[in-house]
């Protein structure tokens, strides 16, 4: 089919003022209204997609971040973790060496003016806590009981404590001596933790 536009432009120069304006306004309209169903709107919808990928990879990435700073501090939470172990299985002492533990104990004690009256493992009251493959882990109540001066006594648990014995203190009673209002009677079971290596 052929279109005549001469004939068509004829018409719409015959049209008066008023109805050329509005068909030239209603194609105008029409244009418009197409671009934006067949190009605007296509394209906003890509720009949305975009936009969601660049956010999804803008938290990606913030993500990223954040846990490369919580590895790092993983990372010294385990070493310290490690050294914290490391002192402690040091503290950890071979169940053969309970004599020179009590040795040490009656010590330690004597350098601080703490007079030892009773210093006794109950070796059947020890608990078994935990076995590895490598070794088995035991806690050995010792019952002390001592007397001496309270701020003597004090120093005298915390060298222990600071030393190279690992231990839980139990029951602790102190009792003023009745003969000597400077000394205090002291009785107490500390649970020192062994090893038996297999």
């Amino acid at each position: 089919m052929k279109i005549d536009l001469t004939k068509i432009l004829g018409l719409f120069n015959n049209l008066n003022e008023q109805a050329r304006y509005a068909i030239l306004g209603g194609v105008v309209f029409l244009i418009v209204l197409l671009d934006v169903f067949f190009l605007v709107l296509p394209q906003i919808s890509g720009i949305v997609h975009v936009n969601n990928q660049v956010k999804k990879m803008s938290e990606d990435a913030q993500q990223v971040l954040t846990d490369r700073q919580r590895i790092n501090q993983l990372r010294k939470n385990l070493q310290e973790a490690r050294d914290r172990l490391s002192s402690l299985s040091k503290k950890v002492r071979p169940i053969q060496e309970v004599p020179v533990i009590l040795s040490t104990i009656s010590s330690i004690a004597n350098a601080y003016g703490v007079k030892i009256d009773q210093l006794v493992p109950e070796k059947k009251q020890q608990e078994d806590l935990t076995t590895s493959l490598e070794a088995k882990y035991y806690a050995l109540p010792v019952v002390i009981k001592a007397h001496g001066g309270y701020h003597m006594f004090g120093r005298f648990l915390n060298k222990l404590e600071n030393g190279d014995l690992s231990f839980i203190l139990k029951d602790f009673i102190i009792q003023n001596d009745e003969k000597d209002t400077n000394t205090h009677l002291f009785s107490l079971t500390i649970k020192i933790i062994l090893v038996d290596k297999h």
